[in-house]
């Protein structure tokens, strides 16, 4: 599966954790408040379209193909994206 980052747009009233939770209910990560990590299939257009993003009917936010990763942070997230992304690169 491909993995995408979906951040909310900051200071809009907007039901994106909802739509994230309906539709994306095992294949997410949340980050934050504002964001999250999601597996699935498809593009970032069609992950858009799903959430309410592209027209903006449900919420205000971005999708990002995520294409490779590094930092520092908690493990459990290092352990989902390995877990969730079909043939990640080299992190």
């Amino acid at each position: 599966m491909t993995i995408f980052t979906v951040i909310r747009q900051p200071g809009t009233n907007n039901d994106l954790a909802g739509a994230v939770a309906e539709h994306f209910a095992s294949t997410n990560y949340r980050l934050n408040d504002e964001s999250w990590l999601i597996a699935t299939t498809g593009t970032a257009r069609q992950v858009s379209d799903i959430l309410g993003l592209s027209d903006g009917s449900r919420a205000s936010g971005v999708v990002i193909e995520v294409a490779s990763y590094f930092g520092y942070a908690n493990p459990a997230i290092w352990t989902w994206i390995k877990n969730n992304w079909t043939t990640p690169p080299n992190g």
